[in-house]
């Protein structure tokens, strides 16, 4: 399904099945006005090279990811950017600091990009790209489908990530420093595997975004 007959069904779907609050359950929207405000989340301390403005261990948050990514429902992605609004002036400066140049999102499979309709983190990298005015390139690839990371162990997911899924896709020299983002960090091992290729010329330093992480 493309990511206009995904948009299509989510308006039939809000019809027929409205949506309620993740919080208190109020009908309405994800996360309802009051519970927006009165919401308390606070950023995982930043380590490895790697930033994230969500604890995904929050359950608002993961409630939030999951009905983006598993029901399809672009209304979360849209409430996690208010949400992190607050935190941009400082990460804006952070990335200053680092003289990151551009923005690399993680590739989806093409199997799971067509099942899904679109890739959440080329969302999050174009979002980042507006906010910081930075390019957003698209230059890795899967080489292979090995199916849901959330469907595995935490072994397991390092196991799948020991041969690296990713491909450079550009011939080009990357810049010396990027951004590499993905959605949600748990072992760390997909974007590490990701990393690896971005840095294999050893003249380029990659360093890792989430929205969430946990």
């Amino acid at each position: 399904m493309t990511w206009l007959g995904n948009s299509f069904a989510n308006i039939i779907l809000a019809a027929v099945f409205p949506r309620f609050c993740v919080t208190c359950g109020a009908e309405g929207k994800l996360l309802c006005k009051s519970c927006a405000v009165t919401w308390w989340h606070e950023p995982p301390q930043a380590e490895n090279d790697h930033v994230a403005f969500f604890a995904y261990a929050n359950p608002v948050v993961r409630k939030l990811i999951c009905a983006w990514k598993y029901d399809y429902d672009l209304s979360a992605f849209t409430i996690l950017k208010d949400q992190a609004r607050d935190l941009l002036p400082e990460f804006k400066q952070g990335m200053k600091a680092l003289g990151v140049q551009a923005i690399v999102p993680l590739p989806l499979s093409a199997h799971r990009l067509r099942e899904r309709g679109f890739n959440q983190s080329q969302l999050i990298a174009e979002w980042l790209g507006q906010e910081l005015d930075l390019p957003v390139l698209d230059a890795l690839e899967r080489n292979h489908r090995r199916g849901h990371q959330a469907d595995r162990t935490d072994e397991e997911r390092k196991q799948a990530m020991s041969d690296s899924p990713f491909l450079l896709k550009i011939t080009k020299a990357l810049p010396s420093t990027v951004l590499l983002v993905d959605d949600v960090w748990t072992t760390g091992a997909t974007m590490l595997a990701a990393k690896k290729i971005l840095e294999s010329d050893e003249k380029t330093k990659a360093f890792g975004f989430t929205l969430a992480k946990g």
